[in-house]
């Protein structure tokens, strides 16, 4: 008793507080850095590094992707490297399947205001070359990419899978579908007649590209290439149904 009242009796600025509960236990807890994946890290800077965004010549912005600059004249020739969809301005990854076409022929038209060869009339001839073959390369982008089949022969070539002109067709139910198909039309006697093959043909070619955009997205080849040789069957039944009455041989 006699001690409390002693310690009482001590100067405030001697008294020693007792410590505080902390309100909240959270504060106190460690939260880790997020760190990147190392293959992130990899495809980003790989991605980066195929796009420079400045002109290593005068350092000002590029308008494109490819390596050519509207302040200073620079030019250089495409990297081999640089996919189609690059030059674009589209990404290849996830899924170079994928494409907006309205979008690409807007990039295509940016592009080729570029490089199209009248730009670099009055430039030297090896600037001159160098945006004829650019603008060609570039005319070759867009039609790969903007159509379905040439767009997957193209990513199977891309990837190192790419098919022959012989490969067949090797689904029978769906071969005599196609031969079916391709009787109705040899003997089709009327517009409606055609419009009916045609719209069962198109469900089977949405089918197809939805099995396809699955595949690319898997990264499934060999069975990408199968389908790829489905899509060219299918596209050669419109093709002929879109000509008829016009006799079309298979693609």
């Amino acid at each position: 008793m006699f001690r409390l009242r002693a310690l009482a009796s001590l100067p405030a600025r001697v008294r020693v507080p007792l410590p505080r509960t902390i309100a909240s236990r959270s504060a106190l807890q460690y939260t880790p850095p997020r760190v990147t994946p190392a293959a992130t890290l990899a495809r980003n800077y790989s991605h980066a590094s195929t796009r420079p965004k400045t002109c290593p010549s005068c350092s000002a912005p590029l308008p494109t992707a490819l390596p050519v600059c509207t302040k200073c004249s620079y030019i250089a020739p495409i990297p081999e490297s640089m996919s189609y969809h690059e030059m674009l301005g589209v990404p290849y990854e996830p899924n170079p399947f994928v494409v907006n076409v309205p979008q690409l022929k807007n990039e295509f038209r940016a592009v080729q205001t570029v490089v199209h060869p009248d730009r670099w009339v009055a430039r030297p001839p090896e600037s001159q070359a160098i945006a004829a073959a650019m603008s060609s390369r570039v005319n070759e982008a867009l039609h790969r990419l903007s159509n379905p089949l040439r767009r997957v022969e193209y990513i199977l070539a891309r990837e190192g899978h790419g098919g022959e002109e012989t490969d067949k067709l090797e689904d029978m139910e769906l071969l005599m579908d196609v031969m079916e198909a391709r009787e109705g039309l040899a003997s089709a006697e009327s517009p409606d007649e055609v419009a009916e093959i045609r719209t069962a043909n198109d469900a089977k070619i949405q089918e197809t590209l939805q099995e396809i955009e699955q595949l690319v997205g898997a990264k499934d080849w060999e069975a990408l290439r199968t389908a790829a040789i489905k899509l060219k069957y299918l596209q050669g039944i419109e093709s002929a149904a879109a000509a008829w009455p016009a006799v079309v041989h298979d693609h």
